[in-house]
């Protein structure tokens, strides 16, 4: 049952969501700076060579499966001079390329006869489509953390300005493999509804079936701010009127629950990051990207493993946790 307070008092900022939000994303912007400097610094290395060929011309298959690993051509062509040359494009994986074949080629003028050239597909080019698409994942990710961290952070202080009602609540823990979140189950006049918040020790002190404070109609809006004792618990996710996937359990009442540092938060979602280096070793293998696309990978994931529990409101606390 819902019932509406006229004149509700100014809660405690939940400092706790805010930092945890912030141990999130900042994982997530350090790898991403990080990763940005390495790959334009590496991007300048792969574009020179192709930047100084300046000069094309038709060239003619000579030999297939020459240095390095069987992945180079030997091709003659036309040199700027009228004189022929000679020269050795890199593919970037061994091809069944006939003798006599002719392809176009760019080469540097002012390198000697016999240096390496190039053409569409070969080694180079592929190493710097690698750069460029890790360029853009990088900055995809980059863009997606900060932009949901950031409205998180703007959007939830907003809430505070709905209208105030008070209905019964329980705290209930929700364990989706890894990932355990704190939920508040709501009985409002249009049935159960359920909320994930972050955690705060207000949570674990909450005797089932009190009637707290919600600012916002738990029965309509997508959105509210439970307040226990006081003190706002900011809503890791949208009001939902089916009960969430997942082992879900009755939370225990502890009334002199204390709170917790984010160690305990980072001890708690250390796991999760762990699978970086599987996904890495994925991700190399179907990219065909080697080593530097193991690393980018893998730094990546970590990272983005690591903050996605804290956007969604990781409990700290839950039984069987660190």
């Amino acid at each position: 049952m819902t019932t509406p307070l006229s004149s509700p008092t100014t809660p405690r900022p939940h400092r706790r969501a805010v930092a945890q939000l912030w141990l999130g994303v900042v994982p997530v912007l350090v790898v991403a700076v990080v990763l940005l400097v390495v790959l334009v610094v590496r991007l300048g290395d792969v574009r020179a060579p192709l930047d100084a060929a300046t000069a094309t011309a038709t060239a003619t298959v000579t030999e297939v499966g020459t240095a390095p690993d069987g992945r180079g051509l030997g091709v003659t062509f036309p040199g700027g001079n009228g004189a022929e040359r000679t020269g050795t494009v890199e593919l970037d994986r061994p091809l069944d390329v006939p003798v006599g074949a002719e392809l176009t080629v760019r080469y540097d003028p002012d390198t000697p006869d016999g240096s390496p050239v190039h053409a569409d597909g070969d080694a180079a080019s592929a190493a710097l489509g690698d750069v460029l698409f890790g360029l853009f994942a990088v900055v995809l990710v980059l863009v997606v953390c900060s932009v949901l961290t950031a409205a998180r952070l703007l959007g939830r202080p907003r809430l505070r300005g709905r209208r105030a009602v008070r209905v019964p609540a329980t705290h209930v823990v929700v364990r989706q493999g890894l990932l355990v979140r704190s939920w508040l189950e709501l009985d409002t006049t249009a049935g159960l509804r359920w909320v994930p918040v972050h955690w705060r020790p207000e949570l674990d002190r909450l005797v089932p079936g009190t009637r707290v404070e919600v600012r916002g109609d738990p029965a309509q809006d997508r959105l509210v701010l439970p307040v226990l004792d006081g003190a706002e618990v900011w809503p890791s996710g949208r009001v939902r009127d089916r009960q969430p996937r997942g082992d879900l359990r009755q939370a225990g009442v502890d009334p002199t629950a204390p709170d917790v540092g984010l160690a305990r938060q980072v001890r708690a979602d250390g796991v999760p990051p762990l699978v970086a280096p599987v996904l890495g070793l994925l991700w190399a293998y179907v990219d065909s990207s080697g080593v530097s696309g193991f690393l980018v990978a893998t730094a990546l994931s970590a990272a983005v493993l690591f903050w996605v529990p804290q956007l969604l409101g990781s409990d700290p606390r839950a039984p069987g946790r660190a």
